[in-house]
């Protein structure tokens, strides 16, 4: 049977650090058109819809071979999750008769995700289909190594003595880049998601992980497209 998957990209408009992020420019275009275009290249999704809170940019969307739905003022708030937002949509796909095997999620403000990492995340959960896939980059230190900073900046390390261990006798640890998930639809048959129970991680190189959160990531990840 034929792998359905649907792709929702989630772009509500009260960010808070930069404003508008989701449709600042970015190299000439609005951030979110590079995350619409990685993922109708990839060729991997049955349907790509953008969901949003605003409908200025309805105009803007509607370029796209993409569908377009309006969130609720609930789900447009800070404390609402992705979980909720793809239940949302599921449930109004659900309605139309539509149904999928794998529900994704690509945050609009990933310009360095290329089509073949979507790609290399497909092939992953199809063979694993009970899974949950994340994108993640190896920390460039070992954890075991890291300090807390109270407010007086005296450094408290996390693991005692780490300094006297090698890094080569610590295991690698790794980060969510947070740029999309993949999930099986099944997972949405429960009432919560228990995701800690089921991740898979895909690697990304460092130099297309960043999901852009405030000024200094937007700087950077420029510096990194160009």
């Amino acid at each position: 049977m034929k792998t359905r998957r649907l792709l929702v990209i989630p772009a509500r408009s009260g960010s808070k650090r930069i404003k508008n992020k989701n449709f600042k420019i970015f190299k000439g275009n609005p951030i979110i058109s590079y995350s619409i275009l990685t993922a109708l290249k990839s060729k991997i999704f049955d349907k790509i819809v953008v969901s949003i809170d605003d409908k200025k940019y309805f105009k803007y969307l509607n370029r796209f071979n993409v569908d377009i739905f309006f969130r609720s003022k609930k789900l447009s708030n800070d404390n609402a999750t992705i979980e909720q937002v793809l239940r949302d949509v599921l449930f109004k796909y659900d309605e139309f008769g539509k149904t999928f095997n794998e529900i994704w999620s690509l945050t609009p403000c990933s310009p360095l995700i290329k089509k073949e990492d979507l790609i290399k995340g497909s092939i992953l959960i199809k063979n694993n289909n009970k899974k949950i896939i994340l994108p993640v980059c190896e920390y460039p230190a070992p954890l075991e190594w890291g300090f807390k900073l109270k407010k007086n900046k005296r450094l408290i390390p996390i693991k005692k003595n780490a300094y006297k261990i090698r890094s080569q006798d610590l295991s690698k640890s790794y980060y969510d880049t947070g740029n999309f998930v993949a999930i099986p639809a099944y997972h949405f048959k429960k009432k919560y998601i228990e995701f800690d129970k089921h991740y898979l991680g895909l690697e990304i190189p460092k130099n297309r992980s960043i999901d852009i959160d405030d000024l200094e990531d937007w700087k950077l990840a420029e510096i990194l497209y160009k």
